[in-house]
């Protein structure tokens, strides 16, 4: 293992694994296994560690692979930055972004590299993948709700016919974890840094606009994993406001002009959902900046109906909602 490589002094790898790291060292343990246990093996791993911790730069040394390379951050980036930049050292011909709490089936390097290297037209391919539990044990149930919720639900292999309806519509590019995409086939400067927590998503729509294929297998070859700290109020309240400032940017910069009115939809939809678990925490006037902003790109009657309760008195706000669990939905 080895903190930096240096220029030019060793074959390309065929594929660079960037393994976005911070402070989860057991969940990273288990990630890390399952990635140096891959049927292919001709890979880089650059474990880019956000928290620049001396446990995980020793366990990456504890592995004693050779194809780890450390990246400690200090001081710490964002989130974006952090993924940015670690996709930006890979030297591999495809590169796969995996999150550090996640877990690769032993088959899917070798799986998702194939059809590209059968097809240099393709940019981009994707599986669908289990939802584990904080323990690694899969919900069936939960991992079939999932795939019915982002469109993959009969979805056939190959390659994506409708591309832009079938990414923006429904969404169907799982988590960074699930896929593996071709080097240079989208420009990562094009994802702003606000994109925040959907960074990825962002990513999904520059592949929707790339001049490369999108390939889907549908094979469960990752499991993502939910736990406490992986998705809490505060959180998932993070995450809609990020989509809301990307569809917003969409918008104004009319990237898919084309799909404008879907794009305002969710856009008020994504809006007023992430006020709502603002005001679940009595953060009203956090909920009526996000709101007043997506108003005045749509027009949305859901954003002004919403902003109205937020102008209530926080306590009063949180006693109503909780009260109302349709309004939580």
């Amino acid at each position: 293992m080895t903190s930096a490589q240096s220029e030019g002094s060793e074959q390309a790898p065929l594929v660079s694994v960037v393994l976005m790291a911070y402070k989860r060292i057991e969940y990273l343990r288990i990630t890390m296994a399952s990635i140096l246990g891959q049927t292919l093996g001709d890979f880089e791993l650059i474990v880019a560690d956000n928290s620049n911790s001396p446990e995980i730069a020793r366990m990456c040394t504890v592995f004693d692979d050779p194809r780890i390379h450390y990246i400690g951050r200090e001081p710490s980036l964002s989130m974006v930055q952090n993924a940015k930049s670690g996709m930006k050292l890979a030297k591999g011909k495809y590169i796969a972004n995996i999150h550090d709490d996640d877990v690769l089936d032993a088959r899917f390097l070798e799986t998702l590299i194939h059809p590209m290297e059968q097809d240099e037209k393709i940019g981009l391919v994707f599986c669908d993948h289990k939802i584990i539990d904080a323990d690694g044990v899969e919900d069936v149930a939960i991992s079939d709700k999932n795939t019915r919720g982002w469109g993959r639900e009969g979805l056939a292999e190959g390659v994506l016919t409708h591309r832009t309806d079938t990414i923006l519509d429904h969404e169907v590019i799982p988590p960074p974890s699930g896929r593996v995409f071709r080097a240079g086939s989208i420009d990562l400067d094009e994802i702003d840094e606000r994109a925040g927590l959907v960074y990825d998503l962002w990513m999904g729509f520059l592949h929707c606009k790339s001049a490369f294929e999108c390939y889907y297998i549908p094979t469960r070859l990752m499991s993502y994993r939910v736990h406490v700290g992986s998705v809490t109020s505060h959180s998932a309240a993070i995450s809609r406001e990020n989509r809301a400032f990307m569809l917003s940017y969409f918008l104004a910069h009319q990237s898919f002009p084309e799909k404008n009115q879907i794009i305002k939809k969710k856009l008020a939809l994504y809006s007023s959902n992430g006020a709502k678990l603002r005001l679940l925490v009595g953060e009203n006037a956090e909920a009526r900046v996000g709101l007043m902003k997506a108003f005045r790109l749509t027009g949305s009657m859901r954003c002004i109906m919403v902003y109205l309760f937020a102008c209530l008195p926080s306590g009063l706000t949180r006693l109503t909602l909780k009260a109302m669990v349709h309004f939580r939905k």
